[in-house]
């Protein structure tokens, strides 16, 4: 079931609107597609090729050809290149992780602190201890 349409009217310079005709035409797209990719481009930025990325390393993998074919499905109805799909999903995944490990440091130190906390309280339970039993010394003596 196709998602519902909306229109969107707008008035640009006659000359980008020139060169817009002439770039969706050399793609063979309507404006429909252009601005529908555009916006979605602008909204939901991908990782491009050249983004000071530092010394680049190749990976190479296979996956089942059901697979590929959804993937290749997938990047056409995104207007995606498949380096930056594979890119996005390696950033988030590594992002997730970052905040996870961030999160079970916090943790960590949160439980520290409880527990140095802990300790201190039990040194002052016991000294107190001490007094009394010293109080008691005296009035026996």
């Amino acid at each position: 079931m196709p998602s519902e349409k909306k229109g969107i009217t707008v008035k640009v310079d006659a000359e980008l609107h020139a060169q817009v005709r002439e770039y969706i035409e050399s793609h063979g797209m309507t404006m429909s597609d252009f601005v529908a990719q555009a916006l979605d481009n602008e909204l939901h930025p991908r990782i491009q090729e050249g983004q000071n990325m530092g010394n680049m390393r190749t990976m190479a993998f296979q996956v089942p050809e059901e697979m590929f074919q959804e993937i290749k499905d997938y990047l056409n109805r995104h207007h995606m290149k498949q380096k930056d799909f594979v890119l996005g999903l390696i950033q988030a995944e590594l992002d997730r992780d970052r905040q996870q490990i961030n999160s079970e440091t916090q943790t960590e130190e949160q439980a520290s602190v409880q527990e140095s906390d802990n300790t201190e309280s039990e040194d002052y339970c016991e000294d107190e201890e001490l007094d009394e039993t010293d109080d008691m010394g005296m009035e026996m003596g």
